[in-house]
């Protein structure tokens, strides 16, 4: 057991404080975390009270900060963790709030992924789709899944090609560009192939 001999606010984030033990500097602690466990100046605990506090202290902070970075904008699980184990957080930490957004439901890669799908998928296609979601952390079987939902290719594509090809005359060598744009944008073989024939009929029968 060691004696608690000071308690300081942190100079650079006065919501932390520092906490010495015999006369030595021993931790830094979320003050929440301090007041709630009633810490004060002249308690006896071990280090090993000392090491469970820091990591709820640690876990207090980390929660916090995965809210807010929540808050502003939709994130994958893996967006997440990379975010806060760039602010230094330990993984035992961070796999703990994971764990806590995940069963609350503010963490769900699933409907991370459909929504996305949704938001993109008039001018974007499969294998585009795909390789974004994947590049935001989401797992291939998620992936999968979600783009089961995925329907009227052929459409977005044709819709995406007549954007593309606006009011410029449609000859062989336009139709060749925007074959390979469509195909950049994700769109299959056959769904280029499918939304530029379209476009070829239309025009002929104008």
């Amino acid at each position: 057991m060691k004696k608690i001999t000071a308690i300081t606010p942190q100079v650079k984030d006065k919501k932390r404080v520092n906490i010495f033990l015999d006369g030595e500097f021993y931790c830094g602690l979320q003050k929440i975390t301090q007041m709630t466990n009633n810490l004060q100046v002249g308690d006896m605990v071990s280090e090993k009270r000392l090491s469970e506090l820091v990591f709820e202290s640690e876990y207090t902070a980390c929660v916090d900060l995965a809210y807010k970075y929540l808050g502003r904008k939709n994130h994958t699980k893996m967006q997440v963790i990379i975010y806060l184990k760039g602010k230094n957080f330990d993984n035992r930490v961070i796999a703990k709030v994971i764990d806590k957004l995940e069963e609350y439901g503010y963490l769900d890669d699933m409907q991370y992924a459909k929504t996305y799908i949704e938001f993109k998928k008039s001018s974007k296609g499969r294998r585009l789709l795909s390789a974004e979601l994947s590049s935001k952390g989401v797992d291939s079987k998620t992936i999968e899944k979600a783009l089961d939902t995925l329907t009227d290719e052929d459409q977005s594509a044709y819709n995406t090609a007549k954007k593309y090809i606006k009011s410029k005359p449609f000859d062989f060598e336009l139709k060749a560009k925007a074959f390979r744009y469509l195909i950049s944008k994700g769109f299959s073989y056959d769904n280029a192939t499918s939304a530029l024939d379209k476009i070829s009929a239309e025009l002929k029968q104008d």
